[in-house]
């Protein structure tokens, strides 16, 4: 006597819904609804079925993957904040715009620097992982935070953008517009 935990009766009376209960897998135990058994003995006759440790690796490689992807992108959150947070201090030169603008100048060059350590946690032994366009979009979107804060420094006047900048007998340029108070 076998202990069914499941049971659907559609039709109770008809002989297509007896000869459905009476389809059983190779241990006595009813198929479930909508199992097709001609479909994997064809892929056993096709030799397209694989092995179950062959499935598994297939799906962590895959797995790694999709998540180191995943980490690629979510620098553009932090890239983002940090523009917004360089955008915030102003333009002006007081220390906290100074220290968001260099602190926005040094994570990317860290980020790039160490981008070979942290995508090794993605990749696996046999190499069959491949890192390398995650880590491209990775470095690439940090360089784009590197590049606004290049731009915000420009901005602030911390960086050398004229000639009489580097060299002092040089004029200074004049300035375009004026303002003064009324």
């Amino acid at each position: 006597m076998s202990l069914r935990t499941w049971k659907v009766d559609f039709n109770q009376g008809s002989p297509a819904h007896l000869a459905v209960l009476a389809k059983t897998s190779g241990d006595g135990d009813v198929d479930p609804p909508g199992y097709n058994h001609s479909a994997l003995v064809a892929a056993n006759k096709l030799g397209l079925e694989a092995k179950d440790g062959d499935r598994q690796d297939a799906g962590d490689h895959f797995l790694k993957e999709k998540k180191a992807w995943e980490f690629a992108q979510a620098a553009i959150k932090q890239i983002g904040m940090y523009g917004f947070m360089m955008y915030m201090s102003g333009n002006s030169v007081h220390i906290f715009s100074i220290m968001m603008t260099f602190n926005g100048i040094y994570q990317p060059f860290l980020a790039i620097s160490k981008s070979g350590e942290t995508f090794k946690k993605f990749s696996d032994s046999e190499g069959r992982v491949n890192t390398l366009g995650p880590r491209a979009l990775y470095c690439l979107i940090q360089l784009s935070g590197l590049g606004f804060a290049l731009y915000k420094l420009a901005n602030v006047g911390l960086l050398p953008t004229h000639v009489s900048d580097w060299v002092s007998a040089m004029s200074t340029p004049t300035p375009v517009e004026y303002s003064a108070s009324a």
